[in-house]
């Protein structure tokens, strides 16, 4: 009979295209020159991941990179580079990046469907703005359906390019964010030919916006603006965009 274990089941595929399994807690994948990548494999499919770069040198300075679970099906990736093993002060440590727990909803046909973002995009504009951990919907519509919402709830007959609902913006403590940002995609798209934008970085913008304005962030008053905008600038030059506002 063969005995249960709950370590992990890994194929292993040759040159050849033969594979093999084996059961391991650890991976070491040797490149040669003193290059090893290490993999630590949690006890269950439900923990942490954790992979380690070898190389010649000083040891302290290997980067260490965690793979932790955000939802069933997405995992978030962190990385951090151990440049001393000197003792710390608490205050010192990095802490836990905040969590982004991302829905998207589509609601097009036709050339709004073929001009609308990935899935995997938004995310990562989204993540690029994250201040806290946040559960996010963030939905893809048409301009009837933009104009449909933006005159139920701020009374003006037009579709606007995005709209963004929180409804718990005071949560604290372990508690996410909830919000939902509704993109109209005809009116996004439209909007970056008038401007000579690429698609993406105005799709990107909007996204990095609409995520602001749900951690709190508001552009009423000057003070305000200049301070979301000098924000909004950051988040995008770090995702490889240019300035929105230029």
């Amino acid at each position: 009979m063969m005995k249960q274990t709950n370590k992990p089941r890994i194929t292993v595929t040759g040159g050849d295209g033969k594979s093999s399994r084996i059961r391991a807690e650890r991976l070491e994948i040797d490149f040669g020159g003193g290059r090893r990548l290490l993999l630590s494999f949690p006890e269950s499919g439900w923990s942490d991941l954790e992979i380690e770069a070898d190389a010649p040198g000083d040891e302290a300075t290997a980067p260490i990179i965690n793979i932790q679970p955000g939802a069933c099906n997405v995992v978030n990736l962190r990385i951090d580079v151990h440049r001393d093993l000197l003792p710390t002060e608490a205050a010192d440590l990095p802490g836990t990046p905040p969590m982004l727990n991302l829905a998207v909803q589509k609601a097009l046909e036709g050339a709004d469907r073929l001009n609308a973002p990935k899935k995997h995009q938004i995310r990562r504009w989204a993540q690029a703005a994250l201040l806290r951990d946040v559960e996010a919907t963030v939905r893809l519509v048409g301009e009837e359906e933009g104009r449909e919402l933006n005159k139920s709830y701020r009374g003006k007959d037009y579709a606007t390019n995005i709209l963004t609902f929180f409804y718990d913006n005071e949560a604290g403590g372990d508690v996410p964010l909830r919000g939902d940002l509704v993109l109209c995609v005809p009116v996004v798209a439209r909007e970056a030919g008038e401007q000579g934008k690429p698609l993406d970085a105005h799709f990107a913008h909007l996204v990095v916006h609409g995520m602001l304005h749900l951690q709190g962030f508001d552009h009423k008053g000057k003070d305000d603006a200049e301070s979301m905008e000098t924000r909004e600038r950051d988040i995008l030059r770090s995702l490889g965009y240019a300035d929105p506002y230029a």
